[in-house]
């Protein structure tokens, strides 16, 4: 008696998997491993320093940025698959074309900056 591919159970193990979990704590993951975002908030921090002091101000900006994260994080994980299940395998390849384009024409970008006019 097997099971489907995505009835939510591990192969040979008989117990159940949770893939949103998982999706999850990868985007969190990589969100957290984010160096664009650690220097984000470095530079938010060091900006708003005077401003932070006191120790409600800085629960509260913490509690704030980690707030906007998880809604960032759940964004994701909700477009991600409600996207996932409604694009044909083309539009998929297409749309991971053009992000890959993307980063890589950021990353040109950061590595050759245009000279300065005038």
């Amino acid at each position: 008696m097997g099971r489907s591919p995505g009835s939510g159970v591990a192969p040979g193990t008989g117990t159940r998997t949770h893939p949103a979990a998982k999706a999850f704590a990868r985007y969190l993951g990589l969100t957290a491993l984010n160096p664009t975002t650690a220097l984000y908030f470095a530079a938010l921090t060091t900006a708003q320093g005077a401003t932070l002091r006191t120790g409600p101000a800085g629960a509260a900006f913490l509690l704030g940025v980690g707030a906007a994260s998880l809604l960032w994080q759940q964004s994701l994980v909700v477009l991600g698959s409600l996207a996932g299940t409604r694009i044909s395998d083309t539009a998929r390849a297409w749309t991971f074309r053009l992000g890959y384009g993307l980063v890589a024409a950021y990353a040109l970008k950061i590595a050759f900056p245009l000279p300065a006019l005038g």
